[in-house]
């Protein structure tokens, strides 16, 4: 199961805001930054099936098969920092044909197994590209529920 992380620079600033929310009792600011986090995931995600789409084999059905497995945002909150976690899971082995290489049966030949290369990366790469505007998304997710928090004299 490949997973790709994307974290925030602003840790110290996060576990302030953290600690001035819990503070504060107001539960909604805590559902804001959730639910803006979870807004800078769905790009990510949909990299992600596009990545399968675009590296991946089509011939056989690979490269579709592998685009309708399950793809997983979660976003975690807390004095560790504000972090994406972007996870695949399915049937096929997804993290070895990250690395670049997949096993299968031959056609026609349903004893036979092979492993064959494939061009890496169809996962991390196109997540690794936008890593930085997500990463930038998370931040103003934290500068907007600071600045909220701010204005109810939080």
């Amino acid at each position: 199961m490949p997973v790709v992380t994307i974290s925030t620079n602003g840790t110290e600033k996060l576990v302030r805001l953290a600690m001035a929310i819990k503070a504060s009792g107001d539960k909604n600011l805590q559902r804001e930054l959730t639910a803006a986090m979870r807004r800078a995931s769905r790009p990510l995600l949909r990299s992600a099936r596009q990545g399968a789409i675009q590296i991946l084999p089509y011939r056989g059905g690979l490269a579709e098969t592998v685009a309708a497995s399950r793809f997983t945002a979660q976003v975690r909150a807390n004095s560790n920092g504000a972090a994406l976690q972007i996870t695949a899971v399915g049937r096929y082995q997804l993290s070895s044909m990250d690395e670049g290489h997949v096993r299968h049966l031959v056609y026609g030949h349903r004893q036979t197994w092979v492993s064959q290369r494939i061009r890496p990366g169809w996962f991390t790469k196109p997540l690794t590209i936008d890593a930085p505007k997500q990463r930038r998304e998370l931040d103003r997710a934290v500068y907007d529920v600071a600045q909220q928090l701010e204005a109810e004299g939080g």
